[in-house]
């Protein structure tokens, strides 16, 4: 097996597992749950937000040689550092870091504590040797891939093939029909939202590619890996979604009265193999959650020590993410859910747009047309987080329903294609003194 090869493959299942944490496991059997019968209509929409978009988003990235900051071409500075800055916080200490550690402790820790026992101590424990244990895991840059990719990933990988296999082999139960009106599309598609890949497959992608560049590749090699490691991920990603989603489904109406992410998976892993599906469980949990943690802190400070000119090492940036991550992970993973879904529902617009604008760059006229679609999908970004606001929630909700494909979540889609026509007009107008795309 020559260098490139175990290095690629290193990358691919660093990509991977670096996106699947603790959303990624918890959301999907939830899913299934409540989707009833109705889940592979949940799973599809789930996987097209959980794994089709994050695939896009690594696409987009390798296509833009490896730096997510070149997907601004054309737009403004100040708009990709503001992007960047706040998608890197989201994904890094505000939200993702510490919904790690407190799904780790609320899955692999907690459920093998007697009740006697303090619990709140427990979860303060285990979330900060947690804490430690990522520190330790990506203070160095350069053994991220190996110890990631080379080590953790394939013992995951297993877990999942596994749990996946057995729910096959000898499933739960059956689907059972659901009395809903909701839009089980959409509601895959908004639970997809919460996994933060779509928005994280931008700088995550970034993140290996500068990995692969200091394994000694050119960018030219790097940019095809990344391409690879973007594929890999995506297929990987739309299997435990499917296969995680199908586990839910199959516990029939036992679990439909259970409201937490947690809650259910925990009932899942026991139903399904009894008290060794536990055990298998905590360890997928652990594992993914390590890989992601680390993951995220690389990214959060490789970035903000070439943010910040190396005024502070990365090795301060990654303990000032583990120590803010610490911090917020104590108030819990049902809270941290709650607090992040608004956000993330108004993120995801631009969020796509931006990813779907830079695959199609080659046919997109002029850079004002890319900014037009930019500065829409912004717009309704605007108009999505008002949705949360008192007082003009209401009428915000009115106007999002109102818009096209809007009650099914979509309704950024005409307003994005609207601007990237009124930018091709405006291009033209300018004519030669705007830079072209072609």
């Amino acid at each position: 097996m020559s260098k490139k090869f175990k290095d690629v493959l290193a990358a691919a299942l660093t990509l991977f597992t670096m996106f699947l944490g603790a959303g990624n496991i918890m959301f999907p059997p939830f899913v299934g749950v409540h989707a009833g019968n109705g889940w592979l209509v949940a799973a599809l929409g789930f996987v097209i937000m959980g794994a089709g978009l994050p695939l896009m988003g690594s696409l987009a990235v390798a296509h833009a040689g490896g730096d997510s900051n070149n997907m601004f071409e054309g737009t403004w500075k100040w708009l990709a550092l503001s992007f960047h800055i706040m998608v890197i916080v989201i994904i890094g200490p505000l939200f993702a870091i510490p919904r790690t550690a407190a799904t780790m402790a609320e899955m692999s820790v907690l459920p093998f504590m007697p009740e006697s026992i303090n619990r709140d101590w427990v979860f303060f424990g285990a979330s900060a040797v947690f804490f430690i244990i990522t520190y330790l895991l990506s203070a160095s840059e350069s053994s991220v891939l190996d110890t990631i990719g080379g080590k953790i990933s394939p013992v995951l990988v297993l877990f999942l093939l596994i749990s996946v296999i057995i729910s096959i082999v000898k499933p739960i139960g059956t689907p059972t029909p659901r009395d809903t009106s909701e839009n089980l599309f959409y509601f895959g598609v908004s639970s997809g939202y919460q996994t933060m890949d779509g928005l994280a497959s931008i700088v995550l992608s970034g993140a290996v590619g500068s990995l692969l560049l200091k394994k000694g590749y050119n960018e030219q090699e790097s940019r095809k890996m990344l391409s690879f490691c973007a594929v890999f991920a995506g297929l990987m990603l739309g299997f435990v979604y499917i296969g995680y989603c199908w586990i839910g489904a199959s516990t029939g109406d036992a679990l439909t009265h259970l409201n937490t992410h947690t809650a259910v998976l925990s009932e899942v892993s026991y139903m399904l193999s009894g008290q060794i599906g536990k055990i298998m469980f905590a360890l997928i949990i652990l594992f993914a959650c390590l890989t992601t943690s680390s993951g995220l802190v690389v990214t959060f400070a490789q970035y903000f020590e070439k943010l910040f000119k190396n005024r502070l090492s990365y090795k301060a940036w990654a303990r000032i993410g583990v120590l803010i991550s610490f911090l917020i992970s104590l108030i819990g993973t049902k809270s941290i859910i709650s607090i992040s879904a608004p956000i993330l529902e108004a993120l995801y617009p631009l969020c796509v747009v931006l990813i779907v604008l830079n695959l199609l760059k080659n046919k997109i006229p002029s850079a004002a047309a890319f900014r037009g679609g930019i500065i829409a999908a912004g717009l309704f970004s605007i108009l999505q987080l008002s949705c949360n606001i008192p007082f003009v929630g209401e009428f915000s909700k009115q106007i999002v329903a109102w818009l096209p494909l809007g009650k099914e979540g979509f309704g950024y889609v005409l307003p994005s294609l609207l601007g990237v026509f009124i930018g091709t007009i405006e291009g033209k107008r300018i004519g030669q003194k705007e830079k072209s795309f072609r």
